[in-house]
């Protein structure tokens, strides 16, 4: 079943634009918050930021502490190690939420991008026709 999208204006696209930057940038925001607080809680995460919105791109890695929050007992280490342990699930997690928003950052610069493109295109067309 095909589907199509009408837009009546350009300025719709660029309004839509404008609401996805913003929940990036919330998105992106979110994300450090947590990031920071955990980090504050003494978890040995290490977040890389390549930019200053809250929507840039980020690398989180697994750090490492001689004494985690969690402890270094047997309890400690089989909540925290493995692919399904605590230091590989948060540090996709993070990851992923870093991941969300600089995705949903391009996608609204390319709707921006796109709405412009289409303003000029009108322009040249009603130009031709004048």
């Amino acid at each position: 079943m095909e589907q199509t999208i009408a837009i009546d204006s350009t300025t719709d696209v660029h309004s839509a634009a404008v609401v996805m930057d913003s929940v990036a940038d919330a998105v992106g925001r979110a994300v450090r918050v947590l990031a920071d607080t955990l980090t504050l809680l003494g978890d040995p995460i290490t977040v890389q930021h390549n930019g200053s919105a809250g929507q840039s791109e980020a690398t989180v890695t697994a750090g490492s502490s001689a004494n985690p929050p969690w402890g270094t007992d047997t309890f400690g280490k089989s909540f925290a190690d493995g692919n399904a342990g605590y230091v590989n699930l948060s540090t996709d997690l993070l990851q992923g939420g870093f991941d969300l928003a600089h995705t949903l950052s391009q996608f609204a610069h390319g709707m921006a991008r796109a709405a412009g493109d289409l303003d000029g295109v009108e322009e040249n067309a009603t130009a031709a026709f004048s």
